[in-house]
């Protein structure tokens, strides 16, 4: 047998290449490849819902407690007697939690008192006594002497009730400032604050004696600007989510959107002549949360991406298509391929908002290609939700 040259077998090598690079080209452009399956795939069709899509209006906000209560120390309510509470403590409405001691309200209170009970005893003796009338045997005399002692009574009678009416009201003034030198919680809650450590000083009575959180549900409150107020407004669902936990959402409706610019954003747009470049003044707005909190926290920093307020139909964006500058999607009718010319909304990285062209209720295939004909039947088609 003869010998094969080196370079002789590594043509041979070469030319095994070729036939296996060939043999694969061919292998991949036949009919039953996958790539022409796909073009020939069954159409799968979806009905058209109404929904919304977010809107690109992004915010921030801080989660809070939808009710919280501060109580600040009140140099005019007297010297601070103690805190009743302490931070941790559960309260309820109405439950005393600030003591203040004060003697000149204690004595108006106490005069006031004395003032009523007094004018208690003169008309209790009064309507009990009346007046003596000393009789002449003269019938009709005495009959004038007694009309008349009737009419002093009663005048009298009548300005005993005076005084005492307006003793009472001077006791219920005195009550209701004796009352204030103990401050009670408006709401249930939970103590997050105490300081017993306040300056009795007029500068003091900025000072937080206690703080109270509700234990209900939790808002978000933020600030928007004045170029996003016009797109905001009470009733529109956000998404929140937090770094904290970036893989979590939570669902919420806004609840409130001041007309009035906050102390802080109309200072720095006074401050700035209210341009642009000072980011204009700053509204107040509230996000009430419809979800469960979850591992969401008072304090926590979160991102708020409002959805639009108005309704579209909604259909896969998987199922738009494009022509130049036209955008279409196509929907089968009575069994039949139908292309139907669309404007588009916004959009996420499912759902294509339909601002026109399609209603709800339609049927829009899914997965179109470029084998559909408009009129043409379809047979047979899956559907899905």
């Amino acid at each position: 047998m003869k010998k094969m040259k080196k370079w002789q077998i590594w043509t041979a090598a070469g030319a095994a290449v070729l036939v296996i690079g060939t043999t694969s080209v061919m292998m991949f452009s036949h009919p039953n490849s996958p790539n022409q399956e796909v073009a020939n795939e069954t159409p799968m069709v979806q009905t058209v819902k109404d929904g919304s899509i977010a809107s690109s209006v992004l915010l921030t906000g801080k989660v809070t407690a939808d009710q919280e209560q501060y109580v600040y120390f009140d140099g005019t309510k007297g010297d601070l007697q103690s805190i009743l509470v302490n931070v941790g403590d559960q309260v309820t409405a109405g439950q005393a939690i600030v003591q203040y001691s004060s003697t000149e309200a204690q004595t108006a209170y106490d005069a006031a008192v004395r003032t009523v009970n007094k004018a208690d005893r003169q008309l209790n003796d009064l309507m009990t006594n009346g007046v003596s009338v000393d009789t002449t045997g003269d019938d009709e005399e005495d009959a004038k002497s007694a009309s008349q002692a009737q009419r002093t009574v009663d005048s009298q009678a009548s300005d005993l009730r005076d005084a005492r009416a307006d003793a009472v009201d001077n006791m219920n003034k005195a009550k209701a400032l004796l009352d204030a030198t103990i401050v009670k919680s408006s709401i249930d809650g939970t103590v997050v604050e105490v300081n017993k450590d306040v300056s009795k000083s007029t500068t003091g009575t900025n000072q937080t004696l206690v703080h109270i959180v509700s234990n209900g549900h939790l808002q978000v409150k933020g600030e928007l600007s004045e170029y996003n107020l016009a797109n905001i407004s009470e009733g529109q669902e956000v998404v929140l989510t937090s770094k904290v936990y970036p893989d979590k959402t939570w669902t919420g409706k806004i609840s409130y959107v001041g007309n009035y610019p906050t102390d802080s954003g109309q200072a720095n747009n006074n401050t700035a002549g209210g341009t642009q470049g000072s980011g204009g003044a700053k509204y107040p707005f509230t996000v009430d949360i419809t979800s469960d909190i979850g591992e969401l926290k008072q304090g926590f920093s979160v991102n708020i991406e409002v959805k639009s307020s108005t309704q579209h139909p909604l259909v896969p964006v998987t199922s738009v298509m494009a022509d130049g500058d036209t955008s279409y999607v196509w929907t089968v009718e009575k069994g039949k391929a139908k292309k139907v010319k669309v404007t588009l909304g916004n959009a996420d990285a499912e759902n294509q908002e339909i601002v026109s062209g399609l209603k709800k209720d339609a049927q829009v295939i899914v997965n179109p290609n470029e084998k559909l004909e408009d009129g043409k039947e379809i047979g047979k088609y899956d559907k899905i939700d």
